[in-house]
């Protein structure tokens, strides 16, 4: 969820920091063998998703 500024708004002084977490699944063993997964392409994808959202804390 991202913040933004409503007109007549002020921005806060400080952001605060959140921590999370990140969690995959996947419903069968299959394809696991492989060197890059569908559970490391959900990882990269929340990364991907934190690291964009960093300038909002």
């Amino acid at each position: 969820m991202s913040r933004r500024k409503l007109p007549g708004q002020a921005i806060p002084a400080t952001v605060k920091k959140l921590r999370c977490a990140v969690y995959t699944r996947k419903s069968t063993d299959e394809g696991l063998d492989k060197e890059f997964n569908t559970l490391d392409a959900q990882r990269d994808a929340c990364e991907a998703y934190v690291a964009s959202q960093r300038a909002e804390g």
